[in-house]
């Protein structure tokens, strides 16, 4: 992963204020877009806090894929549904050096200590050139987001068969204290992988709307962007942009989308207190076996 594409990310990222300045706005507001109502509390959820030295591990759910390359062509097998997911991530001084992907179909780990990375303003770019590896993840110590991270991974992107992933992890809303009957909106962005109908697998980024009374859902993902793994070109790519709903059950939503060359679905949790944030996955297939994964991340 080329710190080309780095810069494009955090530059979107910036675009929507999710770079570090200042805390994520709690509970609600008296009067605006989330229902008018004031903050009647809810469970207290701590905020993510990196070690300066040391491992900290959360939870989440991400979509997995296995896939064959074939001289370079890429061939996408099932994508499957989320599952229960671990990231695991390493620091030293504060700054985060080590990370490790862990779901039931993919687990791909990334350390600096022979790996090209890049701590950008707000994610850390790995690259593991020997083994066909690649990893990206929104650092939560600089991102404004407090409760939630996300990422994508590759393992053996050189092979003739690899596995690649987009996951979603944090500390949830407990489902007790989701605000039904309230209006929110959550603004943020997506980062992910897709393979076009020609086998080219490609990084993506878009920015990503969510609306919802905590009843109901909807989700747009809008302005994608994306850059070649084979060559490095860059273009925007509105066929992979995407719209839909669905029902909220608990802290979690599930979307059936589309756009005008792909339909899948979305998978949102909602993240700390009184679902301040909310994040998730998304997988869509497309007109000539084109697949597109990701994972995002939004807040109010």
């Amino acid at each position: 992963m080329t710190a080309k594409f780095s810069f494009v990310v955090i530059a979107l990222f910036s675009g929507i204020s999710l770079s570090a300045c200042g805390s994520v706005s709690g509970g609600f507001d008296s009067g605006g877009s989330d229902g008018g109502a004031p903050n009647t509390g809810g469970a207290p959820i701590p905020a993510i806090v990196l070690p300066d030295n040391g491992t900290l591990e959360l939870q989440g759910t991400a979509v997995t894929t296995a896939f064959t390359n074939n001289a370079g062509r890429i061939t996408v097998g099932t994508v499957n549904a989320p599952a229960a997911s671990t990231l695991q991530m390493t620091t030293e001084s504060g700054e985060i050096v080590a990370a490790t992907f862990r779901a039931p179909a993919s687990v791909a780990s990334f350390d600096t200590r022979g790996d090209d990375t890049r701590n950008g303003d707000v994610a850390v770019a790995f690259n593991s050139s020997g083994n066909g590896e690649n990893g990206y993840l929104i650092d939560p110590s600089e991102s404004r987001f407090e409760h939630q991270t996300f990422g994508f991974w590759i393992e053996g992107r050189g092979n003739t068969t690899g596995t690649a992933g987009a996951g979603s992890f944090g500390n949830r809303t407990p489902s007790q204290d989701v605000p039904v009957g309230r209006d929110a909106s959550f603004q943020g962005a997506s980062a992910g992988l897709a393979v076009l109908s020609d086998g080219t697998l490609h990084q993506t980024t878009s920015t990503v709307l969510v609306s919802t009374d905590f009843e109901t859902a909807t989700i747009l993902s809008s302005g994608t962007e994306i850059r070649s793994l084979v060559n490095g070109a860059e273009r925007s790519a509105p066929e992979l942009n995407f719209s839909g709903s669905g029902n909220v059950s608990g802290n979690t939503f599930n979307a059936n989308v589309s756009g005008t060359g792909n339909n899948g679905t979305a998978d949102g949790v909602f993240y700390g207190p009184n679902a301040t944030e909310v994040g998730g996955t998304f997988r869509t297939t497309g007109a000539g076996g084109a697949t597109y994964i990701g994972a995002f991340g939004a807040d109010r």
